[in-house]
Formats: C-alpha cells, structure tokens, sequence
C-alpha cells in the first residue's frame, strides 16, 4: 500500500504491561498497512519493556521504542515521539487501550475526503474494563436502535470544545500531522495533553466526526482522568486552570468567553470538593475578571475561604452516582 498516506502510531506506556499485548496486537491486526510505530516507555516501573519487546517480536512488527530512565509525563513523552513521526497522520495510542481492526482504514478513508481546513477526525468508542469486558458501548448517548440520540457536529468546534464535558473520546482522535508539529506538540508544562491541544487546533482548524465504533478504551482504577478526583495536590485540576487561562487569552468573542465560563465554573467546583483550595481561588479568579461569578460560585468561594472539608462527601456522591 506504498501509494496510501502514511499513518503513525505514537504509543505511550507506562505500567501497562497486563494490556499491551492487545494493544500491539491491536495495531498488528488493522487492515491498513502503511504505518509506522513508534513506541514511548515512560519509566515504567513493571515489566512494561518486557512485553513491549516481546509483543513486538511475537506480531513481527518494526517500531522506533524509545526507553526513557526517568518518567517526564505523557506530554513530553509524546514530543519525543512527535519529532521522530514521518506520518500524514497521527495517532496518540496509550497501551492500554485496543484499535479495531478497521479504525486506520476507516480514518484514513474519512480524512482523505475533507479538505486542508479539517485538522483532526474523531469517532465513536467503547469502554471496557482490566479484563476487556465492555462497560459502556458507546461514547455517545443513544437510542434503543443504536441511533445517536443528539446529531454530533462537524466543522467549527472551537466553541463546544471550551465547554465540558468532552465532546469526544480522546483515544478515537486522529491527527493532521503537519498541524500538530506547527503547534509544537503538546505543552510540556501540563500534566496531560488533550484540552489544551484541542483547544489549540480547533481555534484555526476545523474537527469532524464519523459513526463508526474503532476504539475499546480501557477504563480502569490507574486511568489518568480518574486522578482528577484526588484529592488535595491535584496537579491535573491546576493544568487544567492554566489551559483555561490560555484558552481565554485567544478567545475572540463573549460568546466564547461564555462557554469557557462553563469548563470554568465545573472544574472550579471539583477543585472546591476535592479540597484543592487555592486551585479553586484560581478558578475563582479567571471567573471574576468577566464577572461571572455567580451566587452558586460565590459561596463556593467562601467555602473555599474558609477551608470547609467536603471531599468524603463528594467520594460518598460519587461512589452513589455509579
């Protein structure tokens, strides 16, 4: 297939070793064959190298493997594979997740029929837990015949994805691979890449959607979006507040600074119940500079203030919430 675009799979692990046999094998198994693996060991401490070398060897694929000594985090982990990638475009693949078998092919048919102006393609995922047992079917609400039950949009997304929560699923995102190198990759400073880089792309460049299930993400206790929910120390809520202060800095209308307001106001709220206080002063601040603090946000504040301790009640909510 030397005459198809060539699709890179940036593949990140970090004590993964009980999923990243099927997550090789998951690449191995696609129906596209123009793509190049590299592959980033963030300094696992299991025996995530081992069976990295070994799956490799067992599906008798080639990969760039790049073993770092000290941990760095997803964002630079995934900068030293970005500088390496020669693909078209470009997959963030985390090792514990699964591609199905069409999902290269698939994203590869559906970019290639947009123009230069669309700077990723996003579809529809599934959640499956340690074992591979499925959780949730799909990412989306739907209807009892399969149907998405509210049309997912396409085009200019800038403003939906300022608001939380997630238009998307992260691991179903494909990049445009010059787009991301303009960027510069993701931002080093953050504890984790996605909003930011969405936030990003999506100011200039237009996302579209496709209706194919092609991603089993893995939803399991050691998942990065559940480190949001810890409490005190959150280095994820305080990236988070930074991503908001640039995303405020290139908006370009109230309209959007109103939709910001929201990602805002919510994750002040978390910070607030999981006792991360100043973080939530932080919130607090960006919120008052466009006067949109409003009752509810106020009382936040004092109860921030005043130091009120609320996050075993908000495990206690969660916990019931499930």
């Amino acid at each position: 297939m030397s005459n198809t675009p060539l699709v890179t799979v940036i593949c990140l692990s970090y004590n993964h070793e009980n999923f990243i046999d099927e997550a090789i094998g998951s690449i191995a198994k696609q129906t596209y064959y123009n793509i190049e693996i590299i592959i980033i060991d963030d300094a696992s401490k299991d025996q995530s190298v081992g069976k990295i070398k070994s799956s490799l060897q067992k599906y008798n694929l080639t990969s760039t493997f790049l073993k770092l000594t000290d941990n760095i985090g997803n964002c630079k982990a995934f900068n030293k594979g970005l500088v390496k990638a020669n693909g078209k475009y470009i997959i963030d693949f985390a090792l514990d997740d699964v591609l199905l078998p069409n999902r290269i092919e698939d994203d590869v048919a559906f970019f290639e029929s947009l123009n230069d102006d669309f700077g990723a393609i996003f579809s529809d995922a599934a959640s499956i837990d340690s074992k591979g047992n499925k959780i949730k079917s799909s990412f989306f609400t739907r209807n009892a015949n399969g149907t998405l039950a509210v049309p997912i949009k396409s085009g200019d997304l800038y403003e939906r994805i300022l608001q939380t929560p997630p238009l998307f699923s992260a691991p179903t995102i494909t990049f445009r691979g010059s787009l991301l190198k303009e960027l510069g990759g993701y931002d080093e400073s953050l504890a984790y890449e996605d909003y930011d880089i969405w936030i990003r792309l999506s100011r200039n460049y237009k996302f579209a959607f496709y209706d194919t299930l092609t991603t089993l993400k893995r939803d399991v206790p050691s998942s990065l979006s559940k480190h949001f929910y810890k409490v005190r120390g959150n280095v994820l809520l305080r990236s988070t507040l930074k991503i908001c202060v640039k995303a405020r800095k290139i908006n370009k209308s109230q309209q959007e600074n109103q939709a910001l307001n929201q990602s805002i106001r919510y994750h002040m709220r978390m910070a607030f119940f999981t006792e991360n206080f100043y973080t939530t002063l932080g919130y607090a601040s960006v919120l008052n500079k466009d006067n949109a603090l409003n009752l509810v946000d106020k009382c936040v504040v004092l109860g921030t203030r005043l130091h009120i301790p609320m996050a075993r009640f908000y495990k206690f909510y969660q916990t019931k919430r499930k």
